[in-house]
């Protein structure tokens, strides 16, 4: 069963944080990206927390790429994308 996209954003100073969780979704992405969007000016480096996710919609790590690049080149700034890691398989007894 999937989780509609949930998302926190942890901003100090100059940087911020885009912890995403549940589904990620075109949708959700763009709702997200409006969100940083509103950080202040001053915040010129976004991080992209994925590590949480439990599933990913058709076209939506576009869209993700879309938004972060356009972030960057309007703040003139760096972003950074942290994919969810695949699972370690387990070791047989």
């Amino acid at each position: 069963m999937s989780t509609a996209l949930q998302y926190t954003i942890e901003a100090h100073h100059d940087a911020a944080t885009l912890y995403v969780t549940g589904t990620l979704s075109v949708t959700g992405v763009v709702a997200a990206m409006h969100a940083c969007d509103e950080l202040p000016a001053r915040v010129r480096t976004l991080r992209v927390d994925l590590r949480r996710i439990e599933g990913v919609e058709p076209s939506a790590y576009d869209a993700l790429a879309f938004g972060t690049r356009r972030w960057r080149d309007v703040r003139a700034g760096v972003t950074r994308i942290e994919l969810p890691r695949p699972e370690a398989p387990s070791a047989a007894a």
